[in-house]
């Protein structure tokens, strides 16, 4: 499991540090985030103008306080690969977890039609809510692990079925419970019939009413 530090100096871009479990807030208190130690990869090529669902990412709040931790994207590891532009990345909403709880947030990768096609490499940050003050300084912390796509030349594919209007979809629903429903009553042996049979002689069906 990857845990970091994030140190804000007042003035300053965040600085990444080494590997720590949590910062000290007041005695025998902590704040803490951990993440997944394997990367988040998307196992087939992306096509410009698709969308597609990434494996979500497990977080943990590793300290004793809660957190409400959060995900973003940011360049933060070496390696050979295009920088993934924060914009493609459409994370699901930050949770609260109590100390030791642990989630998993949902990731979505959505690529615009003017992508560039390549190897992609960037950073997935779980940065929790936790903080303290020392001077001029404010201290948090976050979790970061590799993300990992490869983008394919070509247009995404399109569905196997096109969009239909959701009136179809209810008549198809009505004609498939009917045609259900008469299989199960031809196979239950009921039958119905219908007869129409004469009058009998001498009986009419006539209405008085005042000559």
């Amino acid at each position: 499991m990857y845990l970091r530090r994030l140190l804000v100096v007042a003035g300053a871009a965040p600085v990444v540090s080494a590997a720590l479990v949590s910062l000290a807030v007041t005695a025998g208190a902590s704040v803490g985030v951990g993440v997944q130690a394997g990367p988040v990869l998307l196992t087939s090529a992306a096509h410009p103008g698709g969308s597609y669902a990434l494996p979500a990412v497990y977080v943990v709040n590793t300290g004793t306080q809660p957190e409400v931790v959060r995900i973003r994207i940011d360049r933060l590891s070496a390696g050979r690969g295009l920088a993934v532009p924060p914009s493609w990345i459409h994370a699901g909403p930050g949770v609260r977890l109590t100390a030791h709880q642990s989630a998993r947030i949902s990731l979505q990768l959505v690529v615009p039609a003017d992508a560039r096609t390549g190897g992609y490499l960037s950073d997935v940050v779980a940065a929790g809510s936790g903080t303290i003050s020392e001077g001029n300084a404010n201290l948090g912390v976050a979790a970061a692990t590799k993300l990992e796509f490869r983008i394919a030349p070509g247009a995404a594919p399109a569905g196997l079925w096109p969009p239909v209007p959701g009136w179809l979809e209810w008549a198809a629903g009505g004609l498939l419970l009917f045609a259900i429903a008469f299989v199960g009553l031809r196979k239950s042996g009921w039958r119905i019939r219908i007869e129409r049979t004469a009058a009998e002689p001498g009986f009419t069906d006539r209405q008085e009413g005042t000559p």
